[in-house]
């Protein structure tokens, strides 16, 4: 750990500046409480003082490798009495000599700032002040790299969440597809290569936004159009497909592959069960900062729904819980024949 003089660059005149300050006390201590003439508080102040400049800075070592919890309380204590009576002897006796080298041995008109008893516990407390400092900023220190150190392990933990979850998007709409690829494949052969082809388009795109958190809505909306082209092959004029959003929406984020889930269900719980045409409405528009979302379909409500995990919209859910913060995000209404997903995407953040 580094001195806390030469950590930042205002560390020096920081200390330079109280000292100053520390100087100045003691001189108005000298001179008005005490009633020395100017010309003794001023040697008192000064001799006194310039030791300590020097004694200030180096009992930072004296702090920095004592720790109550390797050495124990007593240890503690010892440790700082030994140190505080070396550093004040040394204070004392550098300041007498300093006064004597550059003023003069006790010249006339010259008054001893305090008796000699009261200047080593002065000192003391000097000491005790300046070792309270230094505890205090190593205290700061430790808290700061906890907090960042807390910080990281929070965005790992994020980030391992995100791709725990999008790691199950994938397969999930692998199995969706695969089973349609299957279903063509006796009935419609052509129809199935072309379905195998725009798969591997699509896969190669997802897989692709892997490493990006957030992706532009427009490029998301294209990639749900050559999904619904894959459907399509299979349930032809079944799936109708309404969009509706305006240009100033298109450089939007949006979590990558997040609508992905809501098409998927539209599919399977709105085109597969029903005989008649199942239209996928798809509205954006910008509100206040945040891209508001609309995906709507209808459904046969006499149609008996197939068996799923629900994996796909709650995805969505968690993920734009860690992403966001919030849970208010996604709102589901169902109606008697219409199923409908309301989604809202703050533009605020960096991700």
């Amino acid at each position: 750990m580094r001195h806390p003089l030469l950590r930042n660059y205002y560390g020096i005149p920081i200390y330079i500046c109280t000292w100053i300050l520390f100087v100045l006390l003691l001189f108005i201590i000298g001179w008005y409480f005490d009633g020395n003439d100017l010309y003794s508080s001023f040697v008192n102040s000064i001799s006194f003082s310039l030791p300590l400049f020097v004694l200030g800075a180096c009992v930072w070592y004296v702090v920095r490798y004592v720790s109550m919890d390797e050495s124990g309380i007593l240890g503690f204590i010892l440790h700082h009495l030994t140190a505080g009576v070396i550093v004040v002897g040394i204070w004392i006796s550098v300041a007498y000599q300093i006064r004597i080298v550059f003023f003069g041995e006790d010249p006339d008109g010259i008054n001893y700032f305090i008796p000699l008893h009261w200047q080593v516990f002065f000192a003391l407390c000097i000491y005790d002040y300046i070792i309270l400092v230094y505890y205090l900023i190593i205290y700061y220190r430790n808290f700061q790299e906890k907090t960042i150190q807390e910080s990281e392990l929070k965005n790992l933990v994020k980030e391992a969440e995100l791709n725990a979850l999008k790691s199950q998007i994938n397969p999930h709409f692998l199995f969706n597809s695969l089973n349609s690829v299957s279903s063509l494949t006796l009935s419609s052969p052509e129809q199935s290569r072309e379905m195998v082809v725009k798969l591997s388009t699509f896969l190669r795109y997802s897989l692709g936004q892997d490493l990006k958190e957030l992706n532009s809505l427009s490029n998301e909306l294209n990639n749900i159009r050559l999904y619904l082209d894959i459907e399509k092959v299979r349930f032809g004029e079944r799936v109708v497909l309404k969009f509706n959003s305006t240009s100033d929406c298109d450089n939007l984020k949006i979590p990558n592959l997040i609508l992905q889930p809501i098409y998927e269900n539209a599919i399977k719980y709105g085109v597969h069960e029903s005989i008649e045409p199942v239209t996928i409405r798809t509205n954006c528009e910008m509100i206040d900062d945040v891209l508001k979302i609309t995906i709507s379909n209808n459904f046969d409500p006499e149609s008996i729904p197939p068996k799923g995990n629900g994996i796909g919209l709650r995805n969505i859910q968690e993920r734009l819980s860690l992403i966001y913060g919030r849970t208010d995000l996604m709102k589901i209404v169902k109606s008697e024949n219409q199923f409908t997903v309301n989604l809202e995407f703050p533009q605020n953040i960096q991700a």
